[in-house]
């Protein structure tokens, strides 16, 4: 986990070239009261208007979100509509000198109507999906070169609005190879030939089946793919997940936990940011379907073309590691029950299950602090040279340095919350085991009188 956290962090040194149909997400916001007299429809009282980058502009978006930094590159017209993606874009810190302006052809936007708390009432489409002329193709081609041996990874975001062929995909995966570079590829199904040996391919679970050319369970879908397309392939599943698809044959699940999905669009976006900005730091594909995940969750809670933050994704990777991490360790003493531990956040949390006339060993660390709370029964803690006998509710702080021991005079629970631990910050001076017979009749004498209150006698 602290590898995956500072990686994360690092984020920021990473140069990711975005390449695809660019477009525009223009909302106009409002309230409704009346229907119209016109027409059975509803009448929106115009509030506000958002625009935010779309398509391959929303993967730019949640790379830079993410810390990245993006060279987007597209196609564009000479409106009014560019001239608004263009200063989203500026608000994000992509840097969109790749934008070529087509003057035959308008920016593609998706204009939406929003009435009260997220109504949508219609969509309105702004698009050209002709092929772009060879000449734009050229201008595409020659900004991707000269930009090249900056970047660290290539993305190629095709949503079918015409600037992607078959020549130019190709050109473009000749290009990247030639650097040695990730190329992941966001694709609709009918195209997904033309990406023959990227290093990732993000279909969601209905573009795989077109793939496919099948229907049926997942594995069937998964190894029709595999015979049609030399690259892995993360199928993405909404709130089930993903499913990893490996060259080698292998196919991996990673469920989800469930969740309220708010709205879909825009997920696959956040899992291809995810996933190139993972690949740049040479991580395993399991080990990235497990982020993306966590992120692709984050996103389908919020509504629009929404993106996920460092610190959402950090927060929730650390949320998710919880059970993951948890461990139970038999102990001479009892049972040790670790909640958390995590190096990254510099904590840990454990539950001690402590016997009747058992007693850990007497040690100390140099490095870790800790808290000790009872939970249950009746300990008796050795430390600062003292003798202490707790009750349920009690807690005792141990600075580093310090030596303890807890023994159990009745069967007791104790909760640890402590800095990091690690193995090779223990150091003992006497081992674990049961107390005496004759030293626990000499406790139990002593606190006869506590024992008594304790069990109500």
């Amino acid at each position: 986990m602290k590898e995956i956290i500072k990686c994360i962090e690092n984020f920021d040194k990473k140069k990711i070239m975005v390449i695809g149909d660019v477009m525009l997400d223009s909302c106009f916001k409002g309230t409704t009261t009346r229907i119209s007299p016109e027409a059975p429809i509803p009448i929106v009282k115009f509030v506000k208007e958002e625009n935010i980058p779309g398509g391959a502009g929303n993967c730019a978006n949640n790379i830079s979100t993410l810390g990245g930094n993006v060279f987007l590159v597209g196609v564009v017209g000479k409106d009014e509509f560019a001239n608004k993606l263009s200063k989203e874009l500026a608000k994000n810190g992509i840097d969109s000198s790749g934008l070529i302006v087509d003057e035959t052809r308008p920016t593609t936007v998706k204009k939406r109507v929003i009435s009260g708390d997220n109504h949508q009432i219609v969509r309105l489409d702004y698009e050209d999906t002709t092929p772009i002329s060879l000449e734009i193709q050229n201008k595409i081609t020659n900004f991707i070169k000269s930009k090249i041996k900056d970047v660290d990874a290539v993305v190629i975001s095709d949503y079918s609005k015409g600037l992607i062929d078959e020549k130019l995909a190709k050109e473009i995966i000749k290009i990247a190879k030639a650097e040695n570079l990730p190329i992941v590829v966001d694709s609709k199904s009918t195209r997904a030939t033309y990406f023959q040996g990227v290093t990732l391919m993000t279909p969601n679970l209905k573009e795989a089946k077109e793939i496919a050319g099948i229907s049926g369970d997942i594995e069937k879908i998964a190894k029709s793919i595999i015979q049609k397309i030399d690259s892995n392939i993360f199928i993405t599943r909404g709130a089930d997940g993903i499913t990893l698809v490996e060259k080698s044959g292998e196919i991996s699940h990673f469920p989800t936990k469930e969740v309220q999905i708010f709205d879909v669009s825009g997920a696959g976006d956040t899992v291809v940011a995810i996933s190139t900005l993972c690949l740049t730091f040479g991580m395993g594909l399991k080990e990235i379907a497990k982020i993306a995940n966590v992120a692709g969750k984050l996103v389908i809670q919020k509504p629009g073309t929404a993106t996920v933050s460092i610190e959402e994704l950090k927060n929730s990777l650390m949320a998710s590691m919880t059970n993951a991490t948890r461990q139970e360790h038999d102990k001479v003493w009892g049972k040790e029950d670790w909640i958390v531990n995590f190096e990254s956040a510099n904590y840990c949390g454990k539950r001690l299950v402590l016997n009747r006339g058992y007693q850990c060993s007497i040690h100390y660390h140099k490095i870790k602090s800790e808290v000790f709370y009872i939970n249950k029964g009746l300990v008796l803690m050795f430390a600062y040279d003292e003798t202490k006998l707790m009750c349920p509710g009690e807690s005792i702080f141990l600075e580093p340095g310090t030596k303890h021991r807890f023994i159990g005079i009745t069967d007791s629970e104790i909760i640890e919350f402590s800095s990091h631990h690690t193995a090779e910050d223990n150091y003992r001076d006497e081992p674990s085991g049961k107390v005496p017979e004759n030293k626990f009749k000499e406790y139990l004498d002593t606190y006869s009188k506590e024992i008594k209150e304790f069990k109500g006698d």
